[in-house]
């Protein structure tokens, strides 16, 4: 008798350990849709988009962020990323439109942009925009590469690239030996007006 009784003891501990688990996974379940359903509305938003827990709008994750398919409006550029570089030198700036600020000393790594130190608050950083309107970026091709990186050591490589307020990313480069062959009409004009602004802001 006393055997069975523990059994049935046994029984009901076991029945409510169960239902126990069961209301608790669908507890759980109603806190991850509910989480899931704030990150669709962020992303509907357009605010905090995260690819595989990646902020595509922090500077330091813009290699990941998507490529724009479409040409948007300058007017929609939250950050400039310009970069050159060659054996005698080069220069690197990374530009926050959106929150109005310069990166001092960025340099370039696999995920995107870091810096050692604060950027730079800055007032009047629409001027970036006007400088990209002026020298017309959205014309320039995507690529004016032309040679073979294999083939040669030395050489003069740039990029220049876009994020827009919906996190996609434009992107404008050339690598090679002929830096004239390399680069748009007016390019060296275009980068000294924006080293230009950055300098006298750091």
């Amino acid at each position: 008798m006393a055997l069975k009784g523990v059994n049935i003891v046994r029984k009901y501990i076991r029945i409510i350990l169960v239902s126990f688990l069961f209301l608790y996974g669908c507890s759980e379940s109603d806190i991850i849709e509910k989480d899931n359903q704030g990150t669709n509305e962020e992303n509907e938003k357009g605010n905090n988009i995260e690819m595989n827990g990646i902020d595509i709008y922090d500077f330091y994750y813009l290699n990941k962020a998507p490529a724009a398919e479409q040409k948007h409006s300058l007017d929609d550029v939250i950050k400039v990323f310009f970069s050159e570089w060659s054996m005698t030198g080069g220069n690197t700036m990374a530009i926050d439109i959106e929150n109005g600020e310069i990166y001092k000393e960025p340099r370039w790594t696999k995920l995107g942009v870091d810096s050692l130190e604060k950027p730079v608050k800055v007032e009047d950083v629409n001027q970036v925009i006007e400088v990209l309107q002026k020298y017309e970026v959205q014309d320039w091709k995507t690529d004016y590469t032309f040679e073979d990186p294999s083939t040669y050591e030395d050489g003069y490589s740039w990029r220049l690239w876009l994020q827009f307020k919906d996190g996609t990313v434009e992107k404008h480069s050339g690598e090679g030996t002929e830096k004239e062959k390399l680069t748009p009409e007016e390019f060296e004009y275009f980068v000294d007006e924006l080293i230009k602004y950055v300098d006298e802001r750091l």
